[in-house]
């Protein structure tokens, strides 16, 4: 059994009887939890490790340090990357082995919990803890999700919670008219489609274009994870074949990643480690010229913008919401999607050797990414479109 297999068997077993009993017991639990109960503010993620959607994630609980939020974690992190991002006002609760290994008990004292309070609002990412417990919350909780891609399994463990929910957030274009197509292929009420939201991510973006110390060769930057839908590999195989072709250009990879690197490439690539540090990261993408990203999906990746707003020039597939923000020729290079490895691996080297020789179309690039960041990824309204979102008219 594939694990959103595992995911979809949870979301019909929620609604059997046993299930439902067994919550019912656990939310009277919830409503005598000798706890404060604080806040009526709820967030629900599954990890605070190194990452781009944990970043947002970060980001978002920052714009209510006021509240001082409840923050619940549903998964195991790999590491506490990122747990300090999310500030030190929010109430953070890394419970993740009580909610999943105490399902379905655990969903009941959740939903008896937050029940207590007299207008919740609550809001979940990519956590199957989330969409379990939203039945059991009473009516008067205003629920919203956040949706950064489809491709990850989440688009169908939540459908069946769609009706429930007051408004899902949507990080781009593409995304809003996935969640619509959705909608009409499975003959849902036309009307859920008002409630989806357009709120795009932002970055710090610096008052000034940094200046490039463009050296004989040039530096291309892979900042993430070695997961599968990255395709890290590929990078490998770039970073070997401008080596034999004698392309002047030095690949950096930032991130847990040297496990996804085919061994073979790995002499080929300089290897910086995970990198939690705000400030070194920003020095990592100062000293870059290129961004490398060959993922077969993504929704629109935090490290695009922030490689722009530093003026790398990314060299990308187009997938997900990055053909709306990167211009190929003006702000950057795309590969098409449907291109195979080997013709990706090609392309990109061709990219690479393009901007070796032309140095002053790569100072134009630069300046433009760089121009485009700073107009569109500052996210002036990112906190206040949130709190509308959330709070509603209590904003």
């Amino acid at each position: 059994m594939t694990p959103l297999e595992k995911d979809m068997l949870a979301v019909r077993l929620n609604e059997s009887r046993f299930v439902r009993w067994v919550a019912a017991f656990g939310m009277l639990l919830g409503r005598l939890l000798p706890v404060d109960k604080g806040t009526p503010l709820f967030f629900f993620f599954p990890f605070f490790h190194v990452g781009g959607a944990e970043k947002v994630h970060a980001a978002i609980v920052r714009c209510f340090a006021a509240e001082r939020p409840w923050v619940f974690f549903t998964k195991k992190s790999a590491n506490d990357g990122f747990l300090s991002l999310f500030g030190t006002s929010a109430r953070l609760c890394n419970l993740w082995q009580l909610l999943k290994y105490g399902y379905p008990l655990s969903v009941g004292i959740m939903a008896g919990f937050i029940n207590r309070h007299r207008r919740p609002v609550v809001f979940g990412c990519n956590s199957l803890f989330y969409y379990l417990l939203l039945p059991y919350l009473k009516k008067e909780a205003r629920c919203i999700d956040l949706m950064h891609a489809f491709g990850g399994g989440s688009e169908h463990f939540s459908l069946p919670a769609a009706q429930r929910l007051d408004a899902r957030v949507a990080i781009n274009e593409r995304t809003v008219a996935d969640l619509k197509a959705q909608y009409h292929a499975e003959a849902m009420p036309a009307s859920l489609a008002d409630r989806i939201v357009l709120i795009e991510n932002c970055v710090k973006v610096p008052d000034e274009l940094p200046q490039k110390a463009r050296g004989e060769k040039l530096k291309a930057l892979y900042v993430g994870r070695g997961s599968e839908e990255k395709r890290v590999h590929l990078v490998g195989r770039i970073a070997s074949r401008c080596r034999q072709q004698g392309i002047p250009v030095e690949v950096v990879i930032a991130g847990d990643a040297l496990h996804a690197v085919e061994e073979q490439d790995r002499a080929n690539c300089v290897f910086l480690g995970e990198i939690s540090d705000e400030e070194q990261l920003q020095a990592v993408y100062r000293d870059a010229d290129l961004l490398l990203l060959t993922s077969s999906r993504e929704g629109f990746p935090m490290v695009i913008m922030e490689a722009m707003a530093f003026g790398v020039v990314p060299i990308s597939t187009a997938v997900g919401g990055i053909p709306t923000h990167v211009q190929p020729g003006t702000n950057g290079w795309l590969v098409p999607d449907t291109a195979g490895e080997e013709e990706i691996v090609g392309m990109m080297c061709r990219c690479a050797t393009a901007m070796c020789e032309e140095r002053d179309l790569l100072e134009k690039l630069s300046q433009n990414a760089y121009a485009y960041a700073k107009e569109k990824f500052s996210g002036e309204s990112f906190c206040a479109a949130y709190r509308r979102v959330l709070m509603g008219e209590r904003c």
